[in-house]
């Protein structure tokens, strides 16, 4: 499984520049790769991919702090690390094609700062996307992409070519769609639930 200086080795290998031991080394490649790996991680995890090794479920408990306005009455504290809300409480969303409205929302909940507001009962089933630093968990095509954006990102620190970083584009471009596609692969379809205009022609 990779580690963290494999996926650093990788976008030092896109660059054509050595290999290092330890973020730590003393060397700018080391410097360029330990400044902006962590918040690339990060922003690669929270994108608008939703990774399958990052997906976490957790049954949160109410605060015990009351929303202040709006349309919901509770609020339930995110886990530490939640990077984006996928889904909230135990029914599966659907689209709404109804043309009335009994308030200021038609969202089952809504995500403001570290909580999450909304009405379903307690305790609150959450499906959410982790800030996922275990390497040994990424899919190796998401190891490849993590690589090629840090090579991209870092090319004209570490190379001042402009037609190193035009290659190193292209080949986290192609990085990308090679783990989206592996990533889609993981589960079965899924499919969202029918709408009330589908419901209904079924009475």
């Amino acid at each position: 499984m990779a580690g963290v200086i494999d996926i650093a080795n990788v976008a030092l290998e896109i660059l054509g520049k050595p290999a290092i031991t330890s973020l730590l080394d003393n060397s700018n490649a080391a410097r360029a790769i330990n400044a902006t790996y962590d918040i690339t991680r990060r922003a690669l995890i929270a994108g608008r991919s939703t990774w399958r090794f990052s997906i976490k479920r957790a049954s949160l408990a109410p605060s015990a702090t009351a929303v202040v306005s709006g349309p919901f009455q509770t609020q339930y504290p995110l886990p530490a690390d939640c990077l984006r809300v996928i889904m909230a409480g135990d029914t599966y969303p659907g689209l709404d094609l109804s043309d009335y409205r009994m308030g200021p929302t038609d969202a089952g909940y809504l995500v403001e700062g570290k909580m999450i507001l909304c009405d379903y009962g307690s305790p609150l089933s959450l499906q959410y996307v982790a800030d996922m630093t275990d390497t040994t968990m990424f899919d190796p095509w998401f190891v490849m992409y993590l690589g090629a954006e840090l090579a991209w990102i870092n090319c004209e620190r570490l190379t001042g070519s402009d037609a190193k970083q035009e290659a190193a584009k292209q080949r986290k471009e192609d990085a990308r769609s090679n783990a989206v596609a592996s990533n889609a692969l993981v589960n079965t379809p899924q499919f969202p639930a029918d709408d009330t205009w589908i419901l209904s022609r079924m009475q």
